[in-house]
């Protein structure tokens, strides 16, 4: 199982894109070759660290054989499960200079080379889907409430915080020293850009398709990320 990459083997050129999966083994196996062309068409080296989280089913069966016959596949396992712990596990275990995670329930394969472009030309900003038209109004109007939550905590003006793919410097990533294991990881990820003076460029997405299974968001969740956000400015107000 890998945990964390040797800090000398981090490649001035390579990507490492983090993919969570949960629950997910009557798809990711399909889903995982999807990524490769995409990624290949942008001409750079490139890994996939793939991160089943708490899986129940044999999801990590199934990335561990898909990995042993693709070099460019990783397997970095979050046992204890967590949307946070597990993109940290996978981001400690990235060897790239251009790290990236996404949501692989609900992610276009096809799209991410365009946000991996926007980083490289751009300079290195911080590069994040903001998803439009999901044709679910109370779960938009949860989202809504939780950027404008965002906004008043933090100044942050992005519109979408939890909108994935992500994408960003090494850099960003070791000064953030990201704590959350849970569903405040984004946010968490986006403050710390925005208190770093890091440009954030958000790319319109509009709607999506899930790939397989059931959203994890609930009632329940959404409550415990408003109040999760207080907590953290209140942390962070204590730095």
């Amino acid at each position: 199982m890998t945990t964390h990459a040797d800090r000398s083997d981090h490649g001035p050129g390579l990507v490492s894109l983090v993919l969570p999966c949960r629950n997910q083994a009557d798809h990711i196996g399909d889903v995982l070759p999807r990524y490769l062309g995409p990624l290949e068409a942008l001409g750079r080296p490139f890994e996939l660290v793939v991160v089943p989280n708490a899986s129940t089913d044999a999801t990590e069966e199934v990335v561990r054989d898909f990995a042993r016959r693709d070099p460019r596949v990783r397997l970095a396992v979050n046992p204890l499960g967590g949307w946070g712990l597990s993109v940290r596990t996978g981001l400690e275990a990235a060897r790239g200079s251009v790290l990236a995670y996404t949501n692989t329930a609900r992610t276009d394969p096809a799209l991410v080379p365009e946000f991996l472009r926007r980083h490289l030309d751009g300079g290195g900003p911080l590069v994040k889907a903001r998803r439009e038209a999901r044709h679910a109004p109370l779960r938009e109007f949860g989202s809504f409430l939780y950027n404008l939550e965002a906004r008043l905590c933090f100044g942050l003006r992005c519109a979408d915080v939890n909108g994935t793919p992500k994408v960003f410097s090494r850099a960003l990533f070791e000064s953030a020293r990201l704590k959350e294991p849970g569903d405040l990881l984004d946010l968490e990820l986006m403050v710390a850009a925005h208190r770093r003076g890091v440009p954030v460029v958000e790319v319109p997405v509009r709607g999506f398709h899930r790939h397989g299974g059931k959203s994890s968001t609930t009632l329940k969740s959404a409550w415990l990320m408003y109040r999760g956000a207080a907590r953290l400015r209140w942390d962070r107000g204590r730095e």
